[in-house]
């Protein structure tokens, strides 16, 4: 069997991936999304890679960030309609490019969410910001890695960023602070499958890895569990990761992410070679779906 890894900037990540999957399938090829077209026709339709077309192939797996969600979206619809194996739904990438949009459709079915208002204005922002609470989260609807995430614990500080934002034409969604203390977990969802670490920080709010927070063991219940599978399930990712917070003894999801991180140190902290379960995933999906065919 044959899989395809799409992925866009170039980094370690998607290479271990391949590696795991040389492991299991047959043929694999990574292709970058920049070298990524589509073809229409009434007759056909094609996702190619040079002269390669991934509608052919059994399985493929997207890794892409903000940035090239939109085209993302597009792929993933494509290669589905074409009864190609994904991790994703048609409208996944439309969910997760969007973080006021990922926390609408989380609400709207009882997952537990930081209240959160939707804004261009920097009147509306300060006004919703006295509904909500000091301090507030500002965060631009889209960016990876705690990029574009901000705090104001008051009016002086949240109007000039604010300002600043709308000159930009920066779409804000500025939500309630949850107290965590500097540490939340991220959970893993592959199918059925749930895995987690911890992310912690001496910052008492942000705990990103990319932004100086570390890896360290999680401790999950299972109401958490169920948040991070639900989320999974309505956003339809098959394989995702969720960063989760505990406050007034629930869960809260802050974001979904189908580009989670992957490393060795996360490996053996949770115990499970996370690149090789999610390849693995793709593999049974695939043979499942060649079974129904015969």
């Amino acid at each position: 069997m044959k899989i395809a890894i799409i992925y866009g900037d170039v980094s370690t990540k998607h290479q271990m991936i391949m590696e795991k999957a040389e492991d299991i399938f047959e043929s694999v090829l990574a292709a970058p999304i920049d070298g990524i077209k589509f073809f229409h026709s009434p007759e056909d339709q094609k996702v190619l890679y040079k002269d390669i077309d991934l509608t052919e192939y059994d399985a493929v797996y997207i890794r892409t960030d903000d940035r090239d969600m939109m085209f993302a979206e597009h792929l993933s619809e494509a290669l589905n309609e074409e009864d190609v194996v994904t991790q994703a739904q048609n409208d996944t990438y439309a969910y997760e490019s969007n973080k006021f949009y990922s926390m609408k459709v989380l609400a709207e079915n009882g997952i537990g969410v930081p209240n959160s208002v939707y804004t261009l204005s920097p009147e509306v922002a300060v006004s919703a910001a006295k509904e909500l609470g000091y301090p507030v989260i500002m965060k631009t609807v889209k960016g990876v890695g705690g990029e574009g995430v901000m705090r104001a614990s008051s009016e002086s500080e949240l109007k000039p960023v604010m300002d600043t934002m709308k000159s930009f034409e920066q779409e804000i969604c500025l939500q309630e602070f949850k107290e965590h203390g500097g540490t939340d977990t991220r959970i893993i969802v592959i199918g059925d499958e749930i895995m987690a670490y911890s992310r912690s920080s001496d910052d008492d709010w942000r705990s990103n890895i990319s932004g100086g927070g570390e890896r360290v063991e999680a401790h999950m219940d299972e109401e958490m569990k169920k948040a991070a599978r639900k989320a999974a399930g309505v956003t339809g990712f098959d394989i995702c990761g969720c960063d989760v917070i505990e406050g007034n003894g629930e869960p809260f999801i802050l974001e979904i992410n189908g580009s989670f991180g992957l490393s060795k140190e996360m490996n053996q902290i949770i115990g499970v070679d996370v690149a090789m379960r999610l390849v693995s995933r793709m593999h049974e999906r695939a043979l499942q779906k060649k079974r129904k065919e015969k």
